[in-house]
């Protein structure tokens, strides 16, 4: 399903070998008809890789909201050198949830997302990276903190979709993380309620 965030320019690291964002991102500008990217992570942990990838890069603009604590923030944040570690490096928005924040996360990714466009809009085009692993039932242990209802996801995800559908910027969606046999509740729902528009 794509959404491989944690991979970095010099390695791949957390199940991803090689940033497919990065690499669509790219993809998408060299057409020509692109020149500003959004890619907005709302997977539970933070989108480190992409972060790193293009930090020195004006042209895609990088949000995450993510658990504000665990992996990949468990570990110092800089090195023996004294130099900062590459998954610290700060997304251009980054929105921190504490574990017990749960009520708040959607009020956060709305602020979030308005800080995103005035400080660093307009887009011509956005990505979504999807992940599932917030929600209260995925299996995967590193995702603990951050637990929310399969309510709470699709308000999510609605935010986001209407947030760039709104503004009539493409949206391309990516699943990233989401693991065992819940992993799938929160994106059926999600479609589900966008083919009831229709």
């Amino acid at each position: 399903g794509g959404g491989l965030h944690h991979a970095m320019t010099f390695q791949g690291r957390g199940f991803c070998q090689f940033n497919d964002i990065a690499i669509a991102a790219r993809a998408i500008q060299k057409k020509g008809e692109v020149k500003k990217i959004a890619v907005i992570d709302i997977d539970a942990h933070k989108g480190d890789g992409t972060a790193q990838i293009f930090e020195k890069d004006s042209s895609v603009a990088t949000f995450s909201i993510h658990m504000a604590s665990g992996w990949p923030l468990d570990s110092e944040r800089h090195n023996e050198r004294g130099e900062l570690n590459p998954w610290f490096v700060p997304s251009d928005v980054d929105v921190p949830v504490e574990s017990g924040e749960e009520s708040l996360y959607c009020q956060k990714l709305e602020k979030g997302l308005n800080k995103l466009e005035n400080e660093f809009g307009p887009f011509d085009f956005s990505i979504i990276v999807a992940g599932s692993d917030p929600y209260e039932k995925d299996g995967l242990q590193s995702s603990s903190p951050l637990k929310l209802s399969l309510e709470q996801m699709l308000r999510r995800d609605r935010i986001v979709y209407e947030f760039f559908k709104k503004r009539k910027i493409p949206q391309l969606y990516v699943l990233s993380g989401g693991y065992g046999e819940h992993a799938h509740e929160p994106y059926i729902q999600f479609l589900d309620s966008m083919i009831t528009e229709l």
